[in-house]
């Protein structure tokens, strides 16, 4: 029964995995997810400031689903689960994405194929789910020692040290938008938030917005996540030419 039920798994997963998505002006987003648990998956939108819910599908014992969507343009995707873990994904129309995952793992780890933007995010979510771990060790010991009459000189030696963290951070988001700058994803990993506070901001690292500006408005001139960055550059450089006037 065993060898029979795998069998029939296999040629499950050939199917969702392998065969060409039927219609290029659409995408396929499809996988195999352990423990499942009758655990529910929102698909949904990324948009400039919000989130769309697409469609949503209830996991069985096996695990398998599959979403299929028609997008204008190339664009921001997520799988959320009940659970709380999320996938990120950056496709387009005529992609054909496979993730595998489980959700009874921790941390949570994720791979997909079939979508370079897709393949390049899991990388750098799962680089920074370093920091994160690291972060949230930090956090746990302090709790553990909020009693101890050395608890403010601890505060300021892990501040040092939660710096550091977002520090390296910056290298890891640095890295990844000049090694990807011709991609949709920097924009994304530009925005990052390491908690509630991005890490990198328009002020202190307007470089690296202006590249990115420069370089998609040039690719995407009509998308709407760039050209959402753009009105954000070219107001900063409204408010500084602002203040140097005040000045004069």
């Amino acid at each position: 029964m065993r060898v029979v039920n795998g069998m029939i798994l296999s040629l499950l997963l050939l199917s969702f995995s392998c065969t060409e998505p039927k219609n290029k002006e659409s995408f396929r987003i499809s996988g195999k997810i352990e423990n499942t648990g009758d655990r529910k998956i929102i698909f949904r939108e990324i948009d400039v400031e919000s989130y769309r819910n697409i469609d949503s599908v209830i996991l069985d014992d096996i695990g398998l689903f599959r979403f299929t969507y028609s997008s204008k343009e190339e664009g921001f995707f997520v799988l959320k689960f009940s659970t709380g873990e999320q996938i990120v994904l950056l496709t387009r129309n005529g992609e054909d994405v496979f993730i595998e995952t489980d959700l009874g793992r921790k941390p949570f780890i994720y791979t997909v194929k079939g979508s370079p933007g897709s393949s390049a995010l899991q990388e750098f979510y799962a680089e920074t789910e370093k920091n994160i771990s690291k972060a949230d060790s930090l956090r746990s010991v302090l709790m553990l020692n909020r009693e101890s009459p050395d608890f403010y000189q601890l505060s300021l030696s892990f501040d040092t040290l939660f710096m550091k963290i977002i520090e390296d951070q910056k290298v890891i988001q640095k890295t990844f938008i000049e090694e990807n700058h011709g991609s949709l994803a920097s924009i994304l990993v530009l925005n990052y938030k390491f908690g509630l506070v991005p890490v990198l901001n328009i002020k202190d690292d307007f470089a690296v917005y202006q590249g990115i500006d420069s370089v998609l408005m040039k690719k995407y001139p009509s998308n709407k996540h760039v050209l959402f960055h753009h009105q954000r550059v070219l107001g900063f450089l409204r408010q500084e030419k602002e203040k140097e006037m005040l000045k004069k």
